[in-house]
């Protein structure tokens, strides 16, 4: 039979793709992002696409190369689909029943401030019309209702650099943070409740419930009598909850044992532990009750009302205290009067909204983004373009062991004396001993004449002799005419077809200068 992969597999592998990025993990992976294919194709705003042979994923990368970066663990993040908040618009709530709650749209980022919000209580499926903004108060950071009737949990904020380094148009980064630092996103992390229940959906509506509503008008130890517009009849109200709702002892809940109809007397289980007056404010309503797998102790119980009776259905139920460590639960309308009514309690993750927003937001992908920056020391160069990025993990150097160091230049350097010229980029050059190729990336200087330099080439061939450049041979440049005489060869530091290829992209060219950055983000989906 088939079962399911959970997406936690997914997460998992994102996870330990991250880790493999740390400096400290040195037995793990490094990975470089690579830059290359100065030389133009055929049709250069139409470039070719790359297949998995041999050929193109493992040997012409190699060829093409100019340079790679280190990707630092500063460089990646987790990130997940970018939902911006928009007026009018259906947000699934959340549910712990949901199946492929992943592909649903039950979060945004509300652009104004970049907060990241969740939703929890959709108000039966309305549309959002009400922007969520702040951070809730206390230290609950819950949002709502708002006038649109939705409830929104807020996760945290992306802050600009994050959002310079890793936001897309589709994309939008996610951030756990494991020890103190003393963040506000690590509160809202200690603050989340394990197993709270902070939304009880109403799956059925019922018919014939009743309610009142109105002010206390006295109370003693064993109850309260209530308004005059409750019913005259004896036992009306009996096993239906009273919720104080306003004013002194508000957010107090009890179950009415008895009501007299004539002095409209409601008898309750448990004495008040703050007394309403007479400025307290009451709803009369069925009673919800919530049984599950905790709620043992008056700190870990959920309670909850029910807030909206409208034409005698039951529509909206509000949380009274969210409780603790319920991975199970169910709840039940009690009342003297109505039918029909089911309701399910929502349970929130393992170790609450809010405490690992990575799994809680299905942040399974990682973008990488390293820049390359100007000369990069003069390493790079800035006067010629590249057509080719990639993602090799575990180069080794030419001496044996693995690539650690955090910006490499690929090239070949030939370096010359009797230089007749300027080479041109691009360029074929071929050496007259053996009749090895190359193509060139950049020609410098090192005298004042221009006689002395060094030359940057890649793509070395060796036109099936099996050698390649000779000291004290000469090179020519194929379109330039321009000589040089060889008085030392250096291989690039990376041992060629070592480690793996990962990721390989030809696109229309990108100039470099001396006084620009590329931004090269990759996103790994997993």
């Amino acid at each position: 039979m088939p079962g399911v992969v959970t997406e936690h597999f997914r997460l998992n592998n994102a996870e330990h793709f991250l880790n493999a990025l740390s400096e400290s993990n040195v037995l793990l992976n490094r990975y470089y992002i690579f830059i290359g294919h100065p030389q133009p194709f055929s049709v250069d705003n139409n470039p070719p696409s790359p297949n998995n042979s041999y050929a193109s994923s493992e040997y012409d990368p190699w060829r093409d190369m100019v340079a790679m970066k280190r990707v630092q663990a500063s460089d990646a993040s987790y990130i997940t689909r970018r939902i911006n908040w928009s007026n009018n618009t259906f947000y699934t709530q959340y549910s712990d029943r949901t199946a492929n709650l992943a592909n649903t749209n039950y979060y945004v980022l509300q652009t104004d401030d970049y907060y990241v919000y969740k939703c929890i209580d959709n108000n039966r499926g309305a549309n959002s019309t009400v922007k969520p903004t702040g951070k809730g108060s206390g230290a609950n950071y819950f949002i709502g209702p708002l006038a649109d009737g939705y409830r929104w949990k807020y996760m945290f904020a992306i802050s600009e650099a994050d959002r310079n380094k890793f936001m897309t148009l589709d994309w939008m980064p996610v951030k756990q943070i494991d020890s103190d630092d003393s963040s506000e996103q690590w509160a809202i992390q200690q603050a989340a409740a394990n197993g709270a229940i902070h939304h009880i959906q109403v799956t059925a509506n019922g018919s014939g419930y009743t309610y009142n509503t109105g002010n206390v008008v006295s109370v003693n130890s064993t109850g309260l009598i209530v308004s005059s517009t409750a019913s005259a009849n004896d036992s009306y109200y009996n096993e239906m909850a009273v919720f104080i709702s306003a004013g002194l002892g508000s957010g107090q809940v009890r179950r009415i044992t008895a009501y007299n109809g004539v002095n409209k007397f409601a008898t309750v289980n448990t004495a008040f532990t703050t007394t309403p007056n007479t400025q307290s404010q009451y709803i009369i309503s069925p009673r919800v009750v919530i049984k599950g797998d905790s709620g043992q102790t008056a700190a870990s119980r959920a309670t909850a009302y029910v807030s909206n009776t409208a034409g005698g259905q039951i529509r909206k139920i509000t949380m009274i205290s969210e409780g603790l460590n319920y991975s199970r639960a169910n709840a039940m309308i009690i009342g003297a009067h109505g039918t029909g009514a089911t309701v399910l309690p929502i349970i929130s993750p393992p170790a609450g909204h809010g405490s690992d927003p990575s799994h809680e937001l299905f942040a399974y992908n990682v973008v990488l983004n390293t820049q390359f920056i100007g000369a990069e020391g003069n390493t790079l160069f800035t006067n010629n373009d590249f057509r080719a990025v990639g993602l090799v993990v575990d180069p080794h150097l030419r001496s044996g062991p693995r690539a650690n160091a955090s910006l490499i230049d690929q090239c070949t350097r030939l370096t010359l004396s009797n230089v007749s010229g300027d080479f041109t980029a691009d360029e074929l050059i071929t050496g007259d001993t053996n009749g090895a190729t190359a193509i060139v990336t950049r020609f410098s200087n090192t005298n004042a004449s221009g006689t002395k330099g060094i030359l940057r080439v890649i793509d070395v061939k060796s036109v099936g002799t099996g050698k390649f450049f000779d000291v004290g041979g000469t090179v020519t440049g194929a379109n330039s005419g321009v000589t040089g005489v060889i008085s030392a060869v250096a291989r690039p530091a990376v041992r060629e077809y070592t480690g793996r290829i990962l990721y390989y992209e030809y696109r229309q060219p990108i100039d470099r200068a001396a006084d620009q950055t590329e931004n090269i983000k990759f996103i790994a989906k997993f």
